[in-house]
């Protein structure tokens, strides 16, 4: 898909050249990495959030699944159900903080199982409204929902604020530190999410904590390191006495980063696994749209993008399947999907959310080119987050905009963790090559088959 994904790029040459090596049109697999995991994290801290009448108490739902999985509709069907009642309760109760505390999580949940964004609008209100009926001192649960909505509006400096005042008044509410580490890392504060994380891991070690040291691994260029935790968590996740359903995130975050170094097979492996934990889950059913893509069964990838929009009507699954078309030389069936996605971020961002400005900054880049609203947005982006890869969003931006030396400075911050990253060392190799420095540009355009064999697949 546009976010995350092998870049639809020529075979690079021996000889660097801004245009004979240039992507065709890039689905941007570095941010891609750095928003799933916003996602996968956001859904995980989710997991965490249940109410037990009083308060809050950091445990994990019910089990989504026994031995044998449900249709993924059971789980949907159930969370619908507890909506309904709880709306009637808040409009016939306006001052149920309780009520609306619930009502925010399952808004939230919603939103993990279906993708849907309109939910994130209801939690919002259902968190404001329950801190407009109680306050905040003494209503940790209204705080650490209406932090997880900021989170997801990738809001993360009002997440963070909101998570601490949550952590202050229940130093047990480990869903507001989880909220916290994980907004650090999106605006690429880096040791103070280690911190976090550590922290958590002494105290109450979990999958949840192993997922997110992984992602601090993969930053950091270690690979085998990140196998290795995400293997333990998807282990100790189907370990538990009483499975939340949480090991569907793992296995799909393990298969992605499998595929994002050319390891095919084993990426495949998990997301079918994802697929068994929680058949027809639009996540998993997306990724293996990506994989078959890259296989060369566009047929297959086709129909699976189809399958996933139909339930997740997303800009970024627009994108994705206008990307096939365009690969495959279909300009004519691209086109309708670039429009139909180009259209969808737009409205989303005059809606008041920032989640796409990356997106809108990467179609800029390189689908639909535009050079100067690829800068607009990329800057944007880094208003909002200061990661790895909103650094190298803007890095690729100024080079489309010819401003190379500018974006050898940006380029060298989206390195400086050592992330290694097929699509970011591609970007860095041409940065660096047109700023000058052609033998460090030939060293990690090296780099780029070294981390995935496979980069030149969709």
């Amino acid at each position: 898909m546009t976010e995350r994904g092998i870049s639809l790029c020529t075979p690079l040459s021996t000889t660097v050249s801004d245009h004979a090596s240039a992507p065709v049109a890039t689905r941007d697999q570095a941010g891609g990495a750095d928003k799933f995991f916003s996602v996968l994290m956001f859904g995980l801290a989710l997991l965490l959030l249940r109410f037990d009448g009083n308060g809050f108490a950091s445990q994990a739902p019910p089990p989504v699944h026994n031995t044998t999985p449900p249709p993924a509709s059971s789980s949907i069907d159930a969370t619908e159900g507890a909506i309904r009642f709880l709306e009637d309760r808040v409009q016939r109760d306006p001052l149920d903080f309780i009520a609306f505390n619930k009502l925010a999580t399952y808004y939230l949940q919603r939103l993990r199982e279906t993708g849907g964004l309109q939910y994130l609008d209801l939690a919002s209100k259902s968190a404001r409204a329950s801190l407009a009926a109680m306050p905040d001192g003494q209503n940790t649960d209204g705080l650490t929902a209406l932090a997880q909505v900021e989170y997801a509006l990738h809001h993360f400096a009002e997440a963070i604020q909101l998570a601490r005042q949550a952590s202050q008044a229940d130093p047990r509410n480990t869903s507001a530190s989880f909220i916290a580490g994980d907004a650090h890392l999106e605006l690429g504060h880096d040791a103070e999410a280690e911190k976090i994380y550590r922290a958590l891991e002494h105290s109450n070690p979990s999958p949840e904590v192993t997922v997110r040291l992984a992602r601090l691994a993969e930053l950091r260029g270690n690979h085998h390191e990140t196998i290795e935790l995400m293997r333990r968590a998807v282990s100790e996740s189907q370990g538990r006495k009483n499975p939340d359903g949480s090991a569907v995130w793992y296995h799909i975050r393990l298969g992605e980063v499998y595929f994002r170094t050319g390891e095919f097979q084993q990426a495949e492996e998990q997301f079918e696994a994802a697929l068994k934990t929680w058949p027809d889950h639009y996540l998993a059913l997306e990724h293996l749209a990506e994989l078959r893509a890259a296989q060369a069964k566009y047929d297959e990838a086709i129909a699976l993008y189809q399958k996933v929009i139909a339930r997740v009507p997303r800009a970024e699954f627009y994108q994705a399947m206008g990307d096939i078309y365009a690969f495959e030389g279909k300009s004519a069936e691209a086109s309708p999907w670039h429009e139909r996605a180009l259209a969808a971020y737009l409205k989303s961002i005059e809606q008041g959310n920032a989640h796409y400005f990356h997106h809108l900054a990467s179609f800029y880049s390189d689908t639909q080119e535009n050079p100067a609203e690829a800068l607009k947005w990329a800057r944007k982006d880094l208003t909002v987050r200061q990661s790895v890869f909103a650094y190298d969003t803007l890095a690729w931006a100024l080079y489309r905009n010819g401003e190379f030396v500018h974006a050898a400075d940006a380029i060298k911050k989206a390195l400086a963790l050592g992330t290694k990253d097929a699509h970011l060392l591609f970007h860095a190799g041409m940065i660096y090559s047109r700023a000058g420095d052609v033998e460090l540009g030939r060293t990690l355009l090296r780099q780029v088959f070294q981390v995935n064999p496979r980069y030149n697949s969709f």
